[in-house]
């Protein structure tokens, strides 16, 4: 079985350097045309989908249905690939908050949430429970599976596919529409090269 973990498409709060986390914009058209692009780059890999799996914001639903070409009632819906909650920290200026809230990007292992954010040890808690989930459903099928998720989320799920350390959060490099795939074969799960789906990004 193949999972392929990848971000939305861009959204205006994307291009506008916003906070977004739990808040729930939609795509905007260069986002929709990433998803289109991701599709179309798949197809001709003759690669589908057996079962897709999406956070419940718009953003997230609406670039699974393009790059998979599945209706939105096909699509399972799962609370735990949701983006991190930011608090009031959502709709304000990333850049500036990297600034002022240095140890939630440098130091995730020593930030204390004090603007209403999710903890990382919450988030990290919740993608395990999910991979647990989909690995235990999954290990001894074929196929390929889509997961749909988000910038911060994905991340998580990477730390926990890959026993990282936390302070490694944001040293990862998320794009919009980026994918990210690993074989699970039993109990082994090994991370393959996903190049040849993202040539564009």
């Amino acid at each position: 079985m193949i999972l392929y973990f990848v971000r939305h498409g861009e959204t205006d709060w994307n291009k506008k350097g916003l906070f977004q986390g739990s808040t729930d914009i939609e795509l905007n058209d260069v986002g929709r045309g990433q998803a289109r692009d991701a599709h179309d780059r798949l197809l001709r890999k003759g690669i589908s989908f057996e079962k897709v799996y999406s956070s419940p914001l718009v953003r997230a639903i609406e670039t699974a249905k393009i790059i998979s070409g599945k209706d939105e009632k096909e699509i399972v819906i799962d609370d735990r690939i949701k983006e991190m909650t930011f608090g009031d920290l959502e709709g304000t200026d990333y850049y500036e908050i990297k600034k002022t809230h240095g140890l939630l990007f440098k130091e995730p292992s020593s930030y204390v949430p004090t603007c209403g954010e999710e903890s990382y040890e919450h988030i990290l808690d919740r993608t395990k429970s999910f991979l647990d989930d989909i690995i235990a459903e999954y290990k001894d099928k074929d196929g390929n599976i889509l997961i749909q998720t988000h910038g911060a989320a994905i991340r998580a799920l990477l730390l926990n596919l890959r026993n990282l350390e936390l302070d490694k959060y944001w040293t990862i490099e998320v794009g919009n529409c980026q994918f990210f795939k690993f074989e699970i074969k039993g109990d082994i799960i090994r991370e393959m090269d996903a190049s040849d789906i993202n040539t564009n990004i």
